[in-house]
Parts: C-alpha cells; structure tokens; sequence
C-alpha cells in the first residue's frame, strides 16, 4: 500500500514538474495495418493496431476503433509538448470518430 502511495505522489510532482506548454492537433500517415479485430481489456468494441508516421517522421503503434484505416490513409492525432521537451501523440478520438481516416 505505501509503495503504491509512494508511486502515486511521485507522479503528481513528475507532472507539476514538467507541465504541458503546448497541444497541437497533426494528421499521422497509417503506414501499415498490424491487426485487426483486437479487443483490449476485454472491449466489446474491436479495434485496429497501426503503425503510423507523424509529421516529425516519428513512428507510433496506436489502437484505433473502428472504421479501419488502410495503408495511405491520414489520421487525425495530438501531440502535447512539456517543459522539459519531451512529447507525447495520442489519437484525437473525438476527431476521428467524427471523421475516421482521410
């Protein structure tokens, strides 16, 4: 129990320590559909693993819900920039299940 207390105050001051300075919404290009039909953490909904560009030419593997993008297709995601310059991409879910794959 403390070790878990321990790891949750150690991750709040990582957070204070190096905030979010920046969001910026991109486009990734799916560059490869690895699977599909997963359903992680027991959802009832399947989903897709892709690799994916981003602008930066950096390559991620995300989980999408349906529809399934095929290879050429553009993805809407967010990139988040923090102090310390770190960066993280996720997908901009409610863009996609707006849009889906362009």
């Amino acid at each position: 129990m403390a070790v878990v207390l321990i790891l949750a105050i150690l991750s709040m001051l990582s957070l204070r320590c190096n905030p979010m300075v920046q969001r910026k919404n991109v486009l990734g290009l799916v560059l490869e559909v690895e699977e599909e039909g997963l359903h992680p953490l027991g959802t009832t909904e399947p989903n897709s693993r892709i690799l994916a560009a981003t602008p930066d030419e950096i390559e991620i593997r995300l989980l999408l819900p349906p529809p399934v993008p095929r290879p050429g297709d553009f993805i809407p995601l967010t990139v988040e920039y923090y102090k310390k310059g770190n960066f993280e991409y996720f997908l901009n879910l409610e863009k996609w299940r707006i849009d889906g794959p362009s």
